[in-house]
């Protein structure tokens, strides 16, 4: 009978679901923000974290097939990204 009856939408909420992100019809307030605060503090770790590695990234042996980080990282000197041959 319960479960009939949440089907039909008497119950706005399932009366036996509980968890601690608000169970089934979830809108927490705020949310918008408090996405792009978490977005802006992940930018604001990993930027500085990301440059730091590019600027003391390097490589004794050159890669035989391109790497990524070459586009960006400064120890490579001029060559283009694919290699010279």
């Amino acid at each position: 009978m319960r479960l009939t009856r949440a089907a039909l939408g008497v119950y706005k909420n399932h009366p036996d679901v509980w968890s601690s992100f608000g169970g089934w019809y979830s809108d927490p307030k705020n949310w918008r923000s408090n996405t792009a605060a978490a977005f802006a503090a992940m930018a604001g770790i990993i930027a500085p974290v990301w440059m730091y590695s590019a600027s003391i990234e390097q490589r004794p042996i050159e890669p035989k097939f391109p790497i990524p980080s070459q586009r960006w990282c400064d120890n490579f000197g001029d060559k283009a990204y694919g290699g010279s041959k």
